[in-house]
């Protein structure tokens, strides 16, 4: 029950509610006889989850800061606070959303170094020369690594979408690399011949190639433009994971080439 507002506007006004009348020789009871009206504070709405009442703060992310670097924030503050009884802290679904795209973001890099894999298996008929192909990807994060070094950037989502593409772009030079050696070997009896003549013929394709796609990210790498912060993560792990993938495909990917196919003829003639 709720008395009109207009008969309603300090606490004495509540106070002065009779509970009881004059009867006979007693007096009449008033709220104020047996309660003590206060003024409180209270929440303009009440919200609710899962049938339980909560308190929602919220924030907004400055422009230094990520959805990782606050989530982790948030989580040595959450050590460090003492709650009255039968009050609970729980996250409102950011940080749930978080790890849910951290580990698709795994599953993709996953799913794509496979199906490079078997795609190149497929075409070359053979385990071997995919398996030197992809031996460039991992290096390649060494460059990526080097760059999130350099600019203080945290994991975020764009850093693993440019993975996803560096993939596919380090790949591309390792089997324009491994393919001409392979025809080089029809022409050259003698292995080391064969890899450094295609080597010599696949530099200027290789470099002309990186450096066209490095010299396009440059300026979102630097964050030129409106709105540019967003993706230069993304740009500064391509540029700067390519660059070193570049010298990755020129020296390892032959290196491992030879390793591999003479080792593969050692075994072929003592059989």
């Amino acid at each position: 029950m709720r008395l009109s507002s207009s008969e309603i506007t300090s606490p004495q006004d509540l106070e002065s509610i009779i509970l009881f009348p004059r009867s006979g020789n007693s007096s009449p009871i008033y709220l104020g006889n047996v309660a003590h009206i206060n003024l409180l504070e209270t929440p303009a709405t009440i919200k609710r989850d899962n049938q339980m009442r909560i308190v929602e703060i919220s924030a907004t992310l400055s422009d230094s800061a990520t959805l990782g670097e606050a989530v982790l924030a948030l989580k040595e503050m959450r050590e460090g606070m003492s709650l009255p009884l039968g009050y609970t802290l729980f996250d409102g679904g950011s940080e749930t959303a978080l790890e849910e795209q951290e580990a698709l973001t795994d599953i993709l890099l996953l799913l794509a170094l496979f199906l490079v894999f078997v795609v190149m298996a497929i075409q070359y008929e053979s385990l071997l020369n995919p398996f030197i192909i992809l031996v460039s990807v991992p290096f390649s994060a060494i460059g990526v690594a080097l760059g999130i070094y350099v600019y203080d950037l945290p994991l975020s989502m764009p850093v693993w979408l440019g993975m996803i593409m560096l993939i596919g772009i380090v790949v591309n030079n390792s089997i324009l690399l491994v393919e001409y050696i392979e025809i080089e070997r029809r022409r050259y009896s003698d292995l080391n011949q064969a890899i450094i003549e295609a080597a010599r013929l696949r530099l200027r394709p290789i470099l002309m190639t990186t450096l066209s796609t490095v010299v396009g990210m440059l300026p979102l790498a630097m964050a030129l433009g409106d709105g540019s912060e967003m993706l230069q993560p993304l740009a500064i792990t391509v540029v700067w994971g390519l660059s070193f993938s570049m010298l990755v495909s020129l020296l390892l990917v032959p290196m491992v080439y030879h390793l591999l196919h003479a080792h593969r003829q050692q075994t072929l003639v003592a059989k």
